[in-house]
This record gives structure tokens, C-alpha cells and sequence, in this order.
């Protein structure tokens, strides 16, 4: 699931009582955290290449990692 899924499932799970704000606040702040941004990137990318099938190479994950930066 991509981000906006995360973040619909997240989202629908709160509880009706809880303090919607301060919950989303959180969330917010997850979200947009850099370091989630790029755990996200490396997923999509592990994503792409594993649909690729490749034959497992070291050249291949040095080129993966040169992708995700």
C-alpha cells in the first residue's frame, strides 16, 4: 500500500472519543518526517525492482542503492 492508503487506514482507525486533532497533529508529524519519506522511496523501489525478477547480482543492489538517493 502506498502513502495515501497508510494514511486512509490510519486515519479510519481513530477512535471517536479520542482528540481528533492532537491524533492527526501526530500523524502529521509522522508523515512528514524526512526519514519516512525516504523509507517510502526505498520501498517503492525495492517494490519495482522485485517486480523486475532479477537474478540476485551485487552490481545490481549497488545500482538500487544508486537509485534511491
Amino acid at each position: 500500500a502506498g502513502l495515501h492508503e497508510t494514511l486512509a487506514l490510519l486515519t479510519s482507525q481513530l477512535r471517536p472519543d479520542a482528540n481528533h486533532k492532537e491524533d492527526m497533529v501526530f500523524l502529521k508529524d509522522v508523515f512528514s518526517e524526512r526519514s519516512l519519506g525516504y523509507l517510502m522511496k526505498i520501498h517503492e523501489k525495492l517494490r519495482q525492482y522485485e517486480r523486475q525478477s532479477p537474478a540476485p547480482v551485487l552490481h545490481s543492489a549497488s545500482c538500487l542503492a544508486e537509485d534511491v538517493r
